[in-house]
């Protein structure tokens, strides 16, 4: 995470102090929200010396929460993200040495359950939130190699047949987060730094996507 995001969001913690010992409303209610997601690009290295470099990402999340008191919920919530990405191939077997270059797009939805810990019971409160559930996997078709020989594809492995292939799998996944929040009344706004794993398998192993949201929602009985 970016020195500057940390410090904003210290600052906005800073500031829910003076109205903590406000009165908050989400007590016993139910909520709805709704937000943009925006994953930050990143390089990785992949299996057999692959190498790729994501651009940003981007999609949205809906989701659904009960606040048992004003400072624990617990919800479920669906997410959606597309990157676009450009991979370095690395040569597999009879193909050593050699590298060709792709670009592709993969897709991700998400399904979770997650709890969320208010440190303030008023409205303006900062807090940390977690989840586990699973990812599916699309990685479309990219824009190929040469053909008939063998190549470590990202998200994929070695590949030596004459067709591009895609990875089209559901992985376990979990999250990790925090952010401020401000509830208005029946309405709310949330601000979210989230981490998010799941296994590609191969040497690639986990591999943690950072994501930020912005939450619109509504509570209601």
């Amino acid at each position: 995470m970016k020195p500057r995001h940390v410090l904003a969001l210290a600052l906005l913690a800073a500031a829910a102090g003076p109205v903590a010992a406000q009165s908050s409303s989400r007590a016993g209610q139910s909520e709805f929200y709704f937000a943009p997601v925006f994953t930050q690009g990143k390089d990785l290295s992949q299996e057999g010396g692959t190498r790729v470099s994501t651009g940003t990402g981007q999609g949205f999340s809906l989701g659904w929460a009960y606040n048992f008191d004003p400072r624990l919920a617990a919800g479920i919530d669906f997410a959606w993200s597309w990157v676009d990405y450009r991979a370095n191939l690395a040569g597999g077997a009879g193909n050593v040495g050699n590298v060709t270059q792709i670009s592709g797009s993969v897709e991700t939805g998400t399904v979770r359950f997650n709890g969320t810990w208010n440190f303030f019971p008023g409205d303006f409160t900062p807090f940390v939130t977690g989840g586990l559930g699973w990812t599916h996997v699309y990685t479309n078709i990219p824009t190929g190699p040469p053909q008939n020989l063998c190549w470590f594809y990202p998200w994929y492995g070695t590949v030596c047949n004459g067709y591009v292939p895609t990875a089209n799998t559901t992985k376990f996944s979990y999250n990790l987060g925090f952010g401020v929040r401000k509830d208005f009344g029946p309405y709310f706004l949330r601000g979210i730094f989230n981490e998010q794993w799941w296994d590609y398998g191969g040497n690639a192993g986990q591999e943690p996507w950072q994501q930020f949201r912005l939450d619109f929602g509504i509570k209601f009985r």
